[in-house]
């Protein structure tokens, strides 16, 4: 489903719930002779994390700060969104070895090889910025093989798909609980066995872009 508003909040929710918890008595329910159970999960969308300028071209939507944008482009990387207390630059990982940092600045040369040297020769860092000049990426790699350097918004935009209307939210499923097998019925001279009820999600919660759960 899909609302606009605060319907999900005032008229779903309250009735998921009902249905869950088995209290709801009315449509479907009572129809199928549904006791309770089950789970369910919703996400709220965020802002647009691209926009257009004045003049045309794409930059990072201003309502984007700067822990929304590198948990944004962490996801987006298929990094996991866990800033560092201690390094300024791990925004996130996806190894123990392999970090994410995300910037809007402009990065040059020598700021590149003062990360590169921090991060050192046992670790990768991927580097997402507004911009990196004084050289190519091509260059830059060949220079700091423990860096890799990605734009802003360039990267993002690579990942869009256009004029498609068959878009897909790849909603992870929820853990299943196990298949009740039903104790074989007697009947007359044969036995029949039961169905098997079917397995239902284990929680409720809410995920939004950025994977957090209210």
């Amino acid at each position: 489903m899909v609302e606009l508003g605060e319907h999900c909040h005032t008229h779903i929710i309250p009735r998921l719930k009902k249905v869950i918890d088995g209290e709801d008595k009315g449509g479907i329910t009572e129809t199928v002779g549904w006791n309770g159970g089950g789970g369910f999960r919703y996400y709220r969308l965020a802002p647009t994390l691209i926009v257009n300028d004045r003049w045309g071209n794409p930059v990072i939507n201003p309502e984007y700060n700067a822990a929304m944008l590198a948990e944004a482009l962490a996801k987006l990387e298929g990094f996991n969104y866990a800033p560092s207390e201690t390094h300024w630059w791990q925004h996130g990982n996806s190894s123990e070895r392999d970090f994410i940092y995300v910037t809007t600045q402009n990065l040059s040369a020598e700021q590149l090889q003062a990360l590169s040297d921090e991060v050192g020769t046992e670790q990768s860092l991927l580097v997402c910025c507004a911009a990196f000049h004084g050289l190519t990426a091509a260059s830059a790699t060949e220079r700091w093989t423990n860096l890799t350097l990605k734009k802003i918004p360039k990267m993002v935009l690579a990942r869009c798909h256009w004029g498609r209307d068959d878009y897909s939210l790849n909603v992870i499923n929820l853990p299943m609980a196990e298949i009740e097998q039903a104790e074989p019925m007697v009947s007359g001279n044969s036995i029949t066995n039961a169905k098997n009820k079917k397995a239902a999600p284990a929680n409720t919660g809410q995920g939004g872009l950025f994977g957090e759960n209210e």
